[in-house]
């Protein structure tokens, strides 16, 4: 009997040393593909300190590179989303998305092409939490319009002509319409026979 136990002892201690070790080595292998995964970012991204913020606010990256925004077991949720400007609070419905918030989030964009990218933490936006990635030369700025810049296919004055037109016609045909309403059509007393 007691070789017995000491048989089913050795074999649970055999199992156990067996799926701790694969334990370790599934472990290991994935620190080791995260490690992997964030070397082929320009840029790794996370939460600083006060848990409110990204620890990076303004990047500039080269047209092909990767942003890697990572975070782990933070105490609130957070993530990623492109808006349309440095101000917008509104995400882009076809943007770029991390997904809703989580308090652990791995998430990567290659950027192809020039641009300013704006993004922010939906949750947190009202505290001002948002991010700024240059990519190469960046989204160049809008010229401020000026009045020569008037396209030269216009006809001056047509527009205002076209509203007097218009107004002169609605009165017209109110005029007629009041007309029609107070004019009596027809005799309505009955008469004796």
């Amino acid at each position: 009997m007691s070789r017995m136990v000491v048989a089913s002892l050795m074999m649970s201690l055999l199992v156990i040393g067996s799926v701790g070790m694969a334990s370790a080595q599934e472990s290991e292998s994935t620190t080791l593909q995260n490690e992997n995964q964030t070397n082929d970012c320009a840029v790794v991204i996370g939460i600083d300190a006060s848990g409110m913020a990204y620890n990076q606010t303004d990047v500039s990256i080269e047209v092909g590179e990767t942003v890697c925004w990572v975070w782990e077991n933070e105490s609130m949720e957070h993530n990623v989303a492109e808006t349309g400007g440095p101000n917008d609070n509104n995400r882009k419905l076809t943007g770029v998305y991390s997904g809703p918030a989580a308090t652990t989030v791995d998430f990567n964009h290659t950027f192809t092409e020039n641009m300013t990218f704006y993004y922010m933490c939906e949750p947190h936006v009202s505290m001002d939490m948002r991010g700024t990635i240059t990519v190469g030369t960046g989204t160049p700025a809008t010229p401020a319009s000026t009045m020569d810049d008037k396209p030269d296919d216009t006809v001056p004055g047509f527009g205002i002509i076209s509203v007097v037109l218009a107004g002169l016609g609605a009165v017209v045909f109110l005029r007629i319409e009041t007309l029609r309403m107070i004019t009596p059509r027809g005799s309505r007393i009955p008469r004796e026979i």
